[in-house]
């Protein structure tokens, strides 16, 4: 059984923050290539912006990317993870900005400005430490 966080399992966490963190460059694809346009990509915005389950929508949407030409779709992306390569979990001062809904894995890494928006809520990510 997949890992549960806040009600969404591990897998579609990870697919939604390939998806947010790759938003614009998907909504072109899927205007350029796909017989629907973005219409599945608009679907998984407004399921997550309404709090539904987004794993149809995330089915749709990465079927929409395979049958558009994506390779991979949101779900055979490359590993991902919240410890990227040289930061050191151990380290107690290190933050990391996370999805202010926790309905992604999507992280950033504060540089001093204000935070990132979320792609979806448009509310800033929140600093978390690790």
């Amino acid at each position: 059984m997949a890992e549960q966080h806040s009600g969404v399992d591990t897998r579609v966490r990870e697919a939604i923050a390939h998806v947010c963190g790759r938003v614009e460059r998907i909504r072109a694809d899927l205007e350029t290539y796909a017989t629907e346009g973005a219409a599945p990509l608009e679907r998984l915005l407004a399921d997550l912006r309404a709090g539904e389950d987004p794993a149809p929508a995330l089915d749709a949407l990465h079927e929409a990317l395979l049958a558009a030409g994506d390779a991979v779709g949101v779900h055979g992306g490359a590993a991902r993870g919240m410890t990227p390569l040289g930061v050191d979990p151990a380290l107690p001062d290190e933050r990391v900005l996370l999805c202010p809904t926790r309905q992604c894995s999507r992280h950033a890494w504060p540089d001093g400005s204000d935070a990132p928006r979320c792609r979806v809520s448009g509310r800033p990510l929140r600093g978390e430490r690790l």
